[in-house]
Order: C-alpha cells, then structure tokens, then sequence
C-alpha cells in the first residue's frame, strides 16, 4: 500500500467555511473540507487515501479541536456533531452572521462578476434558536436491549450527515416547543399501538415520517403521518389520543406515500381529525396551511424579510409576483404597497393558486390575482400583449430561475425587479444575467431566514438601466 493509499491525521489551521458549512484548511497544495471544524480552530483531521497527483481538494473527518476558535461556543446538543441539521451551532451567532454576509459578497463578487454591489450586514435573528414552525423527521424502529431481543418501538430522529442513517434527536432546538411536544407524543403513542416503522432498504413497514406543523401563536398545531399505503387500521385512534396528549392539535392527517423514493409526501391525504389543515398569521394576514403548503418556516424572520420586498418594491403600481406559491409574498406586497393598483400572483401549481385566491378572499384583498401557469409563458405574454407591469418580483427555488424565465423578464422590460433568493450562487448567476441585459443591480440585502445553518436568503433590487449608467 502506497502513502496516498493510507489515510493520515493531519494538523490544521481552518481559516474559513464551505458553502455548506465545512471548515476549510489546508494540508500542502490540498484543500482540506472538515464538517464540525471553525474558522480559527485548529485541529487535527483524518484525510482519507487515495490523495495523488493532481488532487486538489478533499473531505477529511474531524478527530479533535486542538485549538478552540474564539467564535467557538457549546453547542448544547448531543446529537451535534453527528446531525446534518445545525452545521453551524458550534459558532456564535455574531460570527454567524459575518460569514453569510462574506457569502454573499464573495457569490457576488465571483459568480455574478457584481464587485461593486452594495451588501450591508445580515440581517440577525431576534430567536436564534427555537424558531422552525414545520418539523419532519423520519421514524425507525428500535428494539429495546433484553436478553432473547426486547419489544419494537418506533424512535423519530434525523439523518447523520451525509447518510440515511436516523440518529436519534429528542427536542430538536431549532423546533418550536409545541413542535416538539407533538413529535414526542406522536411516536410514543404509535408505539403503545403497535404501529410499525417503514424499513426504506426492504420496502416494508407502514410508518415513514411524522410532520408536525404550528402556528405562529403556538395555539394551532397539526400532525400528519406519512404512511407507506393506504390501509391505517390504527388513524383515527392514533389522531384521537394525540389530540388528547397535545391540546394545541387541532388537525391529524394521513399522507399517503407508497413509492420507493426519498421525497417526503406522498399524492394523496386523508384527513383523520379536524379540518385536515391549520391557520396562521404573517404581517397580519391569515394563510391556511396544508400539509403540503409551501409556508417560510421561520415566522419572524418572514416578516422581516418581506418588509424587505416592500421596501425595495416601493412605488410599484402594477406587480407580477412569479413563483408565488400560496400568495404570501402577492397579498403582503398588496396590503403593504401604497399606490399599488394590481398585483399578480403566477405559480405552477393549481392547488397553490387555489390556496392563494382562498387567502386573498379570507383577507379581503381586492387588488391581488392569480394565474396557474408556466412563470416564462406567462410573462411572455405579458410582454407581447404589452400588460403595463413596471415591477417583477422574482422568488424562485434553490436552482435560481430558467434561462426563459430571465429571458422573458429581460423582455418584459420594467422598470424594476426585485429577486428573493434562497441561495447565493444561484442569485449571484442570475443578477450577473440580468445586469448584461440592461439592469443595474443596486442592492442586495442578506437576511438569515435559518440561524444555525449553513442558508442564507437574500433580496435583490435592480432597477432598468438608464442611458449612460454603467453595469453593477
């Protein structure tokens, strides 16, 4: 066996974070990913073999901190060093902040080519922990320790890093208590009836995951049960006794899920007790929830973020509000904008579009409208019938927009556009798209949406470029 064959411990200084949260040091020419490692730790790190000529950069397991950063804190969680979930609640929150502000303007800077845009700090979080109003964590069964093999219970927990192995969490910190509590007494009570676990290697068993969703006041929470087929002989009792344990259940819903895939819910739901979804509040508005509503989880930092949007929307009269999902974004714009004459909410999904046109009826909103159709289509024929749009607001999943979506908008041609961005690199490529096509890219605001995490959400504000402007 040759020495590039044999994994080795190696000292490191980390000097910063990945994109997703990895300490980043160097070992020689290579450079060195360490999860759990922090930007001013020094540590030591077992680099696995196989690291020959030409290799430029590697994963390596973190062994010990030699050297705590001083940005290093406890992470008061046991389950932290193994749970993909909180990649970065080893680091103070300060410093937090620091590096998704750097992320942003790094994207910016490298991706977008945008070197003069202006970042101002991350916007922090009032609830650094406690925060997530939407919970779902797979369940596995565990067989209690006897001689000859004990009894089967069912134990809720999430995915180690980088694997589909469940490990074990008990009141998850980034959960609202009442989300917890609804976890808690949903697996109990599943066990105590005999409901068996899914097995995602076999195909066997009936129990996959367990959601729980709660409103903003804590006061209105729902369960939904993710089931490998459509037989639940033991539903109604489980919904019964939950709502029993938890008062604040106020809806228990079967979802039916019986492909072999990772993806979470299933097409079909069953509504075991109560209205089969819940009600809750952003920037004074109502929106119901269903179990498959896209809703921000992070109530408080939504708001601020939205306030963001309007800011940047200022002075809009007309808005196409593209991938709207169930209006939240459409009918905050609605009832915050003054001046605003129409805004028009455009999502792919019917049953999001139903949802929405349902909010804005629950909130006597008159102004906002909703259009099921393909985001480019639809703002292509905006563009052709000439509809007098002067803003686009533009809030696209993880993978940014499509090239014939900024195509159309670039067609288009109001006079402003505002992007909400979940992912920095992905935002940097698309201002840098729509810079070259006339606009000018004026502000880019971070906002943590996800204390303790590696994500960070953004809004963007271009403005169409008059004659004699140079590029942002």
């Amino acid at each position: 066996m040759t020495q590039t064959d044999r994994a080795r411990k190696v000292e490191l200084a980390i000097t910063d974070l990945g994109s997703e949260g990895q300490g980043i040091g160097r070992a020689g020419d290579l450079v060195v990913f360490v999860p759990g490692a922090l930007p001013g730790d020094r540590v030591e790190a077992l680099v696995p073999g196989g690291a020959g000529p030409g290799r430029r950069f590697l994963e390596a397991e973190l062994v010990r901190v030699v050297e705590p950063s001083p940005s290093r804190v406890d992470p008061a969680c046991l389950a932290a060093p193994d749970c993909g979930g909180c990649q970065l609640l080893a680091l103070s929150y300060p410093a937090q902040l620091e590096w998704k502000t750097k992320v942003v303007r790094e994207a910016l800077r490298r991706v977008g080519r945008l070197d003069s845009v202006e970042v101002p700090p991350c916007l922090g979080a009032p609830l650094p922990l406690g925060y997530r109003n939407k919970a779902q964590f797979p369940i596995v069964a565990v067989r209690q320790a006897k001689k000859g093999g004990g009894p089967v219970s069912l134990r809720s927990g999430l995915y180690r890093r980088g694997t589909h192995e469940v490990i074990p969490v008990e009141g998850c910190l980034l959960q609202h208590p009442t989300n917890n509590a609804v976890l808690a007494a949903a697996v109990r009570i599943a066990s105590e009836l005999g409901v068996t676990a899914y097995d995602e290697d076999t195909g066997v068993g009936l129990l996959r995951h367990v959601l729980a969703r709660v409103s903003q006041d804590g006061r209105q929470a729902m369960a939904v049960f993710v089931t490998s087929q459509v037989a639940f002989p033991m539903g109604r009792r489980l919904a019964a006794a939950l709502q029993q344990a938890v008062p604040e259940v106020r809806t228990v819903v079967q979802n039916i899920n019986p492909r072999r895939t990772n993806v979470v819910l299933g097409p079909r739901d069953v509504v075991l007790s109560g209205p089969g979804h819940i009600t809750d509040t952003l920037g004074g508005l109502r929106f119901r929830v269903s179990p498959s509503s896209f809703f921000q989880v992070n109530p408080s930092q939504t708001e601020v973020l939205y306030e963001v949007v309007a800011r940047m929307a200022s002075g809009a009269q007309r808005v196409a509000d593209i991938y709207c999902g169930v209006g939240t974004i459409t009918l905050f714009l609605a009832a915050r904008l003054k001046g605003l004459e129409e805004i028009v909410g455009v999502e792919l999904s019917l049953a999001a579009v139903r949802d929405a046109a349902a909010n804005a009826k629950a909130n006597g909103i008159r102004n906002a409208g909703f259009i099921c159709g393909d985001a480019a289509a639809v703002l292509a024929d905006m563009a052709g019938a000439g509809i007098p749009v002067d803003t686009v607001v533009l809030d696209p999943p993880r993978k940014g927009c499509e090239p014939a979506v900024l195509a159309a908008v670039l067609r288009l041609a109001c006079r402003r556009v505002v992007y909400v961005s979940c992912n920095p690199a992905t935002l940097a490529r698309d201002l840098g798209i729509l810079s070259a096509g006339g606009y000018l890219v004026r502000e880019v605001q971070p906002v943590d949406m996800f204390p303790q995490t590696a994500h960070v959400e953004c809004v963007a504000r271009l403005d169409r470029r008059e004659s004699g402007e140079g590029a942002g």
